[in-house]
């Protein structure tokens, strides 16, 4: 896994450079990584995903590729975030949908057509700023379990949705909830901004148990954001997000446990964003750097366009 210490000395590294510091531009704040609102703001800041995924599904039973058959997968995100005290403290609330179309394996049920609701989550967060441009903080998250449960169409769907997005993989999880504490910190230097969030997911699940699970689950989730403003309004960035399932049974027909190498899971998102006064739109890939988590697909790639819009309050 990345290591805070060292993500931290690669913040702390470029101090010298940050004269202008991180509130450089009265009313606006530095953009982070495109998922979520950027770490400092004021009023009310709206993020909107679409993420679109095209992946080679594999067979329910034996977690082998299914033939040369494509699933498709779309997810859309909307978060909202309030700057209670400005630019200090932070209320938040996210809600996500996903739909996805698998073909069928060997076993005819593992096919579907489907649409599902997330769970939604909800987090409270804190930020210290300084005027050399480090800003760090922390917060909880609390995803809270919708009284459902999946039907056999809906579980073979999500193995498709939650994939792309692995980090959201509680917000498709049936009857279970999930605590997520992290911390957070960002460091700007002139045109550059490097922002980093590490966090531990806490599962329990509050329903019956399939063969395989367990009660109560732990998986890190860390992510790191690199953005250069190549000019006024044009900035690129470019996100590394992993994704480790501490104890969960991640095991396979072809991977007998523990099976360590389908715990893990890098994603590499490059993207392009327009900075405007109250609105970044920015599109990127999401390209897997290794075997997605828990091989609920073989391979796939994602186009993601965001919207984030920040809404100033009297």
């Amino acid at each position: 896994m990345v290591r805070t210490p060292l993500a931290a000395l690669a913040l702390v590294a470029l101090s010298p450079f940050a004269a202008q510091g991180s509130e450089r531009r009265p009313g606006i704040d530095e953009e982070g990584p495109p998922p979520s609102p950027g770490l400092s703001h004021a009023g009310l800041a709206v993020d909107v995903d679409h993420t679109i995924a095209s992946a080679a599904p594999t067979d329910l039973g034996t977690s082998s590729p299914v033939g040369s058959e494509r699933a498709y997968a779309h997810s859309v995100r909307l978060a909202i975030e309030w700057a209670v005290a400005d630019r200090r403290w932070f209320l938040g609330v996210a809600s996500e949908a996903g739909a996805a179309a698998v073909p069928p394996g060997t076993e005819p049920s593992s096919g579907a057509r489907a649409a599902v609701f997330g769970n939604p989550e909800v987090w409270a967060r804190a930020l210290w700023t300084s005027r050399v441009g480090l800003a760090a903080g922390g917060g909880l998250g609390a995803v809270l379990p919708l009284p459902r449960s999946f039907d056999a169409d809906e579980a073979s769907a999500v193995r498709a949705i939650r994939v792309v997005r692995p980090w959201a993989d509680p917000a498709y999880q049936d009857l279970a909830l999930t605590l997520r504490p992290f911390l957070d910190m960002r460091h700007v230097a002139g045109p550059v901004n490097l922002q980093l969030r590490q966090g531990l997911d806490v599962t329990a699940r509050l329903g019956g148990l399939d063969a395989g699970d367990n009660r109560l689950d732990l998986a890190a989730r860390t992510s790191i954001y690199a953005g250069v403003r190549v000019a006024r309004p044009l900035m690129l960035g470019l996100e590394l997000h992993e994704v480790y399932q501490l104890t969960g049974d991640v095991a396979t027909p072809t991977c007998p446990p523990p099976c360590d190498r389908l715990r893990v899971q890098f994603t590499l998102a490059p993207s392009v964003r327009l900075v405007f006064r109250h609105v970044t739109p920015t599109v990127s890939l999401l390209l897997p750097l290794s075997t997605p988590l828990r091989a609920d697909v073989a391979s796939y790639v994602a186009a993601r366009i965001h919207l984030g819009a920040r809404v100033p309050l009297p």
